[in-house]
């Protein structure tokens, strides 16, 4: 069921549906990009393509819960202190930051926009079988089963409170995230090459900036400010997906609480997941995320 979302979008007056940019239109946005050199300016390029790419596929998937892209783009605004050399002592590692900041979108953003080309080709109970049959998607296992993970959400039809959906959509946010991540791990290694204690110790001036402030990622994953005390969203209060819960444990956590959250060294890709995962779950219905990002002073 397309669930739209509740912020304007264009609509085609004959054919009813929010439209979304085209596959051509993303195509040269990507070039610019790619063809930026200035590294400041490249990731606020970056973090806005994340943005805008974030809500058109909401107009697919809905803005309930938040897509991978509505995390990436904070990701992405938070980077750029790095790059700018804001946020730590000295400028460790801001070089490779700005790298790994183009090839994560370099390789997701081509994917999301397939994802909304196969949508637009068929019906949302044909959309499974595209993904499943796609060359592009076919490229890599994980990120694969996310965008079936994401088509699958598609199809539940549930109210607000239901779980069906908002695990489908965790656990396609998750994987394209392990995805993401294993691409990164070069840029991270390099960005922290002493790696032991001082990997401990850089991973103390590593945050994430979000609307509601800065989350320190040494320390577990907070109340979410939205929840007003609780730790999770009700749709998400019981992980019951034998698949989802599979995936967590592969890091070595648990769904049940977020006191092991913490990724007290952000180089290791199992602590960096566990800290992910809880905080995908905690916020994936956090309205304030779909804020526009505030331009660097």
């Amino acid at each position: 069921m397309r669930r739209f979302p509740a912020y304007p979008v264009a609509v085609n007056p004959q054919s009813g549906p929010p439209r979304w940019s085209g596959a051509d239109a993303w195509a040269m946005r990507m070039r610019l990009i790619e063809g930026e050199a200035d590294p400041v300016a490249r990731n606020a390029l970056i973090t806005s393509a994340y943005d805008d790419l974030s809500r058109e596929t909401a107009t697919l998937l809905g803005d309930i819960d938040a897509n991978w892209l509505t995390f990436g783009k904070w990701a992405s605004f938070t980077a750029g202190r790095f790059i700018r050399g804001e946020g730590a002592p000295v400028r460790w590692g801001a070089g490779k930051v700005a790298e790994g900041n183009v090839a994560i979108i370099a390789d997701i953003a081509p994917q999301f926009v397939r994802f909304l080309e196969l949508a637009d080709a068929g019906s949302d109970e044909e959309l499974s079988a595209l993904v499943a049959s796609d060359e592009l998607l076919g490229r890599n296992a994980t990120t694969l089963e996310a965008f079936t993970s994401y088509a699958e959400a598609l199809s539940i039809d549930n109210d607000l409170d239901d779980p069906g959906s908002a695990q489908a959509m965790l656990r396609g946010n998750l994987l394209v995230a392990h995805h993401e991540q294993s691409l990164a791990d070069d840029f991270v290694d390099d960005a922290m090459p002493l790696g032991g204690l001082f990997g401990v110790i850089t991973t103390r001036f590593v945050t994430l900036e979000i609307p509601e402030g800065s989350l320190d990622l040494s320390h577990p994953v907070p109340l979410p400010r939205y929840l007003h005390g609780e730790q999770w969203p009700r749709a998400l209060s019981e992980i019951s997906d034998a698949r989802l819960n599979a995936l967590v444990r592969s890091y070595g956590h648990e769904w049940a609480t977020t006191d092991g959250s913490a990724a007290t060294t952000w180089e290791v890709f199992d602590e960096r997941m566990g800290y992910i995962a809880q905080f995908f779950r905690a916020y994936q219905r956090d309205p304030s995320l779909r804020m526009p990002v505030a331009a660097p002073s």
